[in-house]
């Protein structure tokens, strides 16, 4: 079995899939990383009141070749581990330094985006028919920020935040369309399913997702979103900053990509933007 990069990852992908005495164990290593990274197999066993035989499954469940390289991966990532339960001091400290903490975040992931695979999706964006855009829950301000976006520049573009209706969408795609899937979460059964039906129905998917994640790697053009910490386990704080600069690096490099296409387009959307705001019918 070869091990996979990340711990954090791995276990937000399984954890609803755990039996209740796997559950325990990560329970126990959420709580308590670091204490766990000194004890035996035994002594976790024991604390979590399961078996030695239990974590063996348990590492394997999460794609370790055994204890030892478990503990290796959870030292790797004890800030983004602890960040799973609610830590007020955290939430206060970020508060007082907000801009602080999205700016020191922002300039070390950034580097990290790979140029080459956005210019890959802005090349299949530009010869596709349709484009779908699937995102749910915090993700959805990236997602409708995107459909704004690609609507502006004149695509034939849906975006359902609807679970069924997305899906319903993604069924109906074929091999001129793609699919943009953006999410925080690292496997969402719901996005899975919509890119599940998008790809059998022979549509290529643009993936912007945590690395390591299920959801980024059923992507054929993946655009990790890298964030070493988070403030809460869910939210959306620093992940939704990292999805809104993708979607804007996405659209400023289309608008390079294809200039001349896009001049008419912009021209039309400028006049109508002008109109709307001789008359005060809600454009700003």
């Amino acid at each position: 079995m070869k091990d996979k990069n990340s711990f954090f990852q791995s276990l937000k992908d399984e954890l609803p899939y755990l039996k209740p005495a796997q559950h325990r164990v990560a329970k126990y290593i959420s709580e308590f990383p670091r204490l766990v990274i000194n004890l035996t197999i035994k002594e976790l066993a024991k604390e979590t009141n399961t078996a030695p035989s239990t974590i063996v499954d348990f590492c394997k469940k999460l794609g370790f070749n055994g204890f030892r390289s478990l503990k290796i991966n959870i030292a790797q990532e004890l800030e983004l581990i602890e960040s799973m339960r609610l830590d007020f001091d955290k939430v206060s400290n970020t508060s007082r330094n907000l801009v602080q903490y999205i700016s020191e975040n922002l300039n070390h992931t950034l580097p990290l985006i790979p140029s080459e695979s956005i210019k890959k999706a802005c090349k299949l964006i530009l010869h596709s028919k349709i484009i779908d855009i699937m995102a749910f829950g915090f993700d959805s301000i990236a997602g409708r920020d995107l459909f704004m976006k690609v609507k502006f520049l004149g695509f034939q573009a849906n975006y359902f935040e609807n679970a069924f209706m997305q899906s319903v969408s993604a069924a109906q795609m074929t091999e001129e369309s793609c699919a943009i899937a953006i999410s925080s979460s690292h496997s969402s059964s719901d996005l899975v399913d919509s890119m599940n039906y998008a790809s059998n129905a022979g549509a290529k998917i643009i993936s912007i997702a945590p690395p390591n994640s299920k959801i980024l790697s059923k992507g054929n053009i993946q655009i990790p979103t890298y964030s070493k910490t988070k403030v809460i386990p869910e939210g959306g704080i620093l992940t939704r900053y990292i999805q809104l600069l993708v979607v804007d690096s996405l659209f400023l490099k289309l608008l390079e990509m294809g200039k001349e296409r896009f001049l008419d387009t912009y021209i039309k959307f400028e006049d109508l933007i002008n109109y709307k705001r001789k008359g005060d019918k809600g454009v700003v």
